[in-house]
């Protein structure tokens, strides 16, 4: 490693404490005016460093942290000990955001290309050129009226995107976050007329967990993991996890369950079953509540017996029976789930079964059970863009040539020039999608712009996060154009510009003057801080000082947690959930299994070309059930080819214990083949001396399972159904 900045063995140490269940604090922050930039005393380094709060976009959580700065170079990320969900806690990921900013290989100027796609040919531009290039396709769709053949792919969202989305027609979305929960957020709708629900795991006594994994990646990652350790410590909470694999999360509870996968649903009737049957339903709650008798609810349930899940799921009844009196009878309690059970063709409905039990336990709104998270359900324009004509396709931080199921498919539609016209990429790094592009943009980091949104509530009060520039985006002609600009740090050896990238808002904006009309006149704002003073100064958030979320970086409301006696969920329309078979795993040969996938604690979106994280992940060996592999006369370690009815892939095996028979799994977040030298396992020569030391380059760069997973789709749901590819398994001689 460098001599500047942290250590890899800080960054281990710091971005994995969180396993434990420990908080960060930070040195102290000497006292100074609200526009002046507060000082603060590394405590690595004991060096006196400018400290600027922001929140961490590497996951949904939206952690508070701290930005720590040299001159204008970041140089540490540490948590923001007075934010109310992480309380200074931080995460390997959150770290490593460092990495994102200072990469040497990250997109910096527009570019185009000049020869056949996927060549990776290109040719500078100036923003100019390529605002032209794009304001032109847009208006003639919008006179043409084809703007639905304008596809926007976005990998994350963004308001004033979406505003200019709105404002030039019935564009045509592919909304990544909302396609990625879709099966359970409809679900929770169906049920409650919410998109999501809070648990309330700090004050629980009995925790019934499916399918998630809350100590190594989770939406609302940091908070909930350091509620449910304190939890586990303070109060003796059990926590029981329904999971194939022995997680993270499995390996640090009280029992740990192997299901067989898509199945959750099963447990979860059962559990019902037994606790109605035993007398434990809180009846009044139920009938006043959601308006279902006793009767109705025994006749419903009285096929789901214990023996039954069994069969279906390989728990054994009695482990069922008994869990479900505990979970019944040890209140406060509550039940969670991930995606081990909703990413399968009936995780609507699992997500409905598992949900149900905390109806059941009357642990809606109340203190260890959920609560409703009140931000609106968003929903996809539209998700099957094979059935939309394509123009021009633009992709915001998405990556479907590397992380759609049939990612080869993807490929293929997005460089045939009959099929896409017209293709557009902004991101960070020149990925898999980018390399196919006939524009390519460079995006601002998450560490580089103007942002406000909720923060989940975790404990029941309302939380506005605020994201503020930490790094310069200007150029150095930029810079001198700007009035605000110190002319004299352009001799300061700490000043190092960035190049051109830019906010995706600040683009839009642009954009929109160039159309003109009404497109202009409803995106009323300066730039991304102008829209962002504003939606801090109106009604929505009364009382909210921008100059106070700027020193801070959050906002808290004083009002304790608001109980929605009155919500959709307790008025009578809720219905009974089912449970739906997957027949397609039925008649699996021996040397068949389902192929399940995860993340780790380091596998994020602007996390594939970090040094820190690649230097820790970099392999992903398959797990196989021990006793089934000795069967198949594989050993561990030995190389076998993993085929689906979609492709194949060759990598090594992990043999253990710690899997379903019926499943194995792969971690995601590994295989690419664009992004970076150190994606893909390379030395390199780079202003960062660190890209020439890749020790890990001899044992390859890993797989990319989405190259083997089938396009499946949940139904009712709609959303993916990723965890229930059928795959075989055969050994392959070194």
């Amino acid at each position: 490693m460098g001599k500047k900045g942290i250590s890899r063995r800080r960054f281990m140490k710091d971005g994995l404490s969180l396993m434990a269940g420990t908080s960060m604090t930070l040195g102290a922050w000497a006292p100074s005016d609200h526009d002046k930039k507060k000082i603060a005393v590394s405590r690595t380094s004991l060096k006196s460093l400018v400290a600027i709060p922001t929140t961490c976009l590497q996951c949904p959580a939206g952690c508070g942290i701290i930005a720590y700065l040299n001159g204008d170079r970041l140089v540490q990320i540490l948590g923001n000990p007075d934010h109310p969900n992480n309380k200074g806690g931080i995460c390997a990921k959150g770290v490593a955001g460092i990495n994102l900013v200072n990469d040497p290989e990250r997109l910096l100027f527009p570019v185009k290309r000049i020869g056949p796609r996927g060549q990776n040919r290109w040719s500078r531009i100036t923003w100019d050129e390529a605002y032209h290039t794009l304001s032109s396709r847009i208006g003639r769709l919008m006179k043409d009226g084809r703007i639905k053949e304008f596809i926007v792919d976005l990998g994350r969202s963004d308001p004033i995107l979406r505003q200019f989305i709105q404002a030039i027609g019935d564009v045509t979305v592919i909304d990544r976050p909302v396609l990625k929960s879709l099966n359970r957020s409809s679900a929770f709708a169906s049920m409650t007329g919410y998109s999501s629900f809070i648990p309330d795991v700090a004050n629980s006594r009995t925790i019934l967990n499916f399918g998630a994994n809350p100590f190594a990646n989770h939406d609302y990652f940091v908070g909930i993991a350091r509620r449910l350790a304190l939890a586990r410590v303070e109060r003796g909470t059990k926590l029981i996890t329904f999971d194939v694999r022995m997680s993270e999360t499995a390996a640090r509870s009280d029992e740990w369950h192997p299901v067989k996968p898509g199945t959750d649903g099963s447990v979860a009737l059962a559990m019902a079953n037994v606790i109605v049957n035993k007398g434990l339903v809180d009846t009044q709650f139920l009938e006043n509540k959601a308006n279902i008798s006793h009767e109705a609810l025994k006749k419903h349930l009285s096929r789901f017996t214990p023996e039954w899940a069994e069969r279906e799921s390989r728990i054994a009844a009695e482990d069922v029976e008994r869990l479900a009196y505990q979970f019944a009878s040890q209140k406060p309690s509550v039940a969670i789930l991930g995606g081990g059970a909703c990413d399968h063709e009936n995780g609507n409905q699992n997500t409905r079964c598992i949900s149900f039990l905390n109806w059941l336990a009357g642990n809606i709104e109340k203190e260890g059970g959920i609560f409703f998270s009140r931000l609106p359900l968003e929903q996809s324009s539209d998700s099957k863009r094979e059935n939309t004509p394509i123009d021009t396709y633009f992709s915001y931080l998405s990556n479907p040539a590397y992380s759609d199921p049939e990612c080869d498919k993807s490929a293929a539609l997005l460089k045939d020039e009959k099929t896409t016209p017209f293709l557009v990429v902004m991101d960070t790094h020149m990925t898999e999608t980018a390399m196919l592009a006939d524009l390519v943009l460079p995006a601002a980091t998450y560490l580089e712009g103007w942002g406000v949104e909720p923060a989940p509530p975790l404990d029941g009060i309302p939380i506005l996060n605020l994201r503020q520039p930490v790094v310069s985006l200007l150029s150095p002609a930029e810079a001198l154009r700007s009035p605000s600009f110190d002319a004299g740090k352009l001799i300061d050896h700490t000043f190092r510009p960035l190049g051109e990238a830019k906010e995706v808002g600040n683009v839009c904006l642009k954009l929109a003057r160039n159309l003109g009309g009404t497109t202009d006149k409803k995106l009323p704002y300066k730039n991304t801080q102008d829209y962002t003073s504003k939606m801090i100064s109106s009604t929505l958030f009364s009382g909210v000082s921008f100059q106070d979320l700027k020193q801070k970086g959050f906002w808290m409301s004083k009002k304790s947690r608001a109980i929605a006696q009155d919500s959709a969920a307790m008025k009578g329309h809720l219905r009974l959930p089912y449970y739906r078979t997957i027949h397609s795993q039925e008649s699996k040969k021996p040397n068949q299994f389902i192929l399940t996938t995860f993340k780790t604690n380091l596998g994020t979106t602007g996390m594939e070309n970090s040094k820190w994280a690649r230097e820790i992940f970099h392999d992903n060996r398959l797990w196989l059930n021990k006793q089934k592999a000795t069967q198949l006369g594989i050993k561990n370690g030995d190389r076998v080819r993993v085929s689906s009815s979609v492709g194949s892939l060759i990598l090594r095996v992990l043999t253990t214990n710690r899997i379903h028979p019926e499943s194995v799994a792969l971690a995601e977040g590994l295989g690419h083949t664009a992004f970076g030298s150190l994606a893909q396992a390379r030395k390199s020569k780079s202003k960062d001396r660190d890209t020439q030391l890749v020790w890990w380059n001899k044992k390859g760069k890993g797989v990319n399972p989405f190259t083997i997973i089938e396009n499946r789709v949940d139904p009712v749901g709609g959303g993916q159904a990723s965890k229930d590819t059928e795959v075989q398994i055969q050994k392959v001689e070194d």
